[in-house]
């Protein structure tokens, strides 16, 4: 548990038959769900477990969502802060190398592994912010994520519309009604994250706008971001991105090894 209370933990995935000394890579992954407490961590592992076969160790975070005592705003970015930092008590303990984490979710997870990346723009007077162990971002991939707070809001319509009052449930109302909250709470808010960045979603999603990737593209060009890649996956839908049994989890996996060898 990287703190006390529940549902505070998180799942460590190692690979096997590491050498003496060897330190391996490690995704921090944020599950998704519309940051709902009906929607935890267990669909997950099987990401996890394809990607220690892989070399690439995972920790899974576990957070409090709207439904959770003191879920939302600001108790679910807490978490994920904390859970994030801990991977530094958890490199004391395991072969982690805290040189190459890349933060990643799926989702509503997309939208806490980019704050994670954008978080050390937050003044020391948020209500989210938390002073930061040794920990660095060195990429952020995205799988499906809802990435951009108002950009999910400014597209919600049609079979999207429902993404704004998912939104709203976690920051407790929108842009509008709550812009300190956003300002903090919304990665694209903070921007330049300056760490590479890759954007996968499939062409049948219908939960995440499809437009999303490249409009979060173009505003971190704006802001000289690092290089940002987007790609659309044909015939892919929400979840495909994240069965490791997809025909398109490959290029998945590709991005993986990229983000933590590159």
């Amino acid at each position: 548990m990287y703190s006390s209370g529940d549902p505070h933990f998180g799942d460590l995935w190692l690979p096997a038959n590491l050498k003496t000394g060897q330190r391996v890579p490690v995704v921090a992954f944020f599950h998704g769900g519309w940051w709902k407490a009906q929607y935890d961590l267990a669909y997950a592992g099987f990401l996890a477990d394809d990607l220690r076969r892989q070399g690439i160790a995972v920790w899974s975070i576990e957070y409090r969502r709207v439904g959770n005592a003191g879920g939302g705003w600001p108790g679910t970015f807490q978490d994920c802060a904390a859970g994030f930092d801990y991977l530094k008590t958890l490199a004391q303990a395991y072969p982690l190398d805290l040189e190459r984490v890349v933060v990643s979710g799926h989702s509503a997870g997309g939208h806490l592994a980019f704050w994670i990346a954008g978080r050390h723009h937050l003044p020391e007077g948020s209500p989210v912010y938390l002073p930061r162990p040794a920990v660095g971002v060195h990429a952020a991939v995205s799988l499906a994520g809802a990435v951009d707070l108002r950009l999910t809001c400014d597209l919600a319509s049609g079979e999207f519309a429902h993404d704004k009052r998912m939104v709203a449930d976690l920051m407790g109302g929108l842009p509008a009604e709550y812009p300190e909250r956003f300002a903090a709470g919304n990665p694209g808010d903070l921007l330049p994250l300056s760490v590479p960045q890759w954007l996968l979603q499939g062409t049948l999603d219908d939960q995440i706008p499809p437009d999303l990737p490249r409009r979060w593209a173009e505003n971190a060009h704006r802001a000289h971001d690092a290089p940002v890649s987007v790609q659309m996956l044909e015939g892919a839908d929400h979840f495909d991105v994240v069965d490791p049994e997809s025909k398109h989890w490959p290029v998945v996996a590709a991005t993986f090894r990229k983000a933590c060898f590159s």
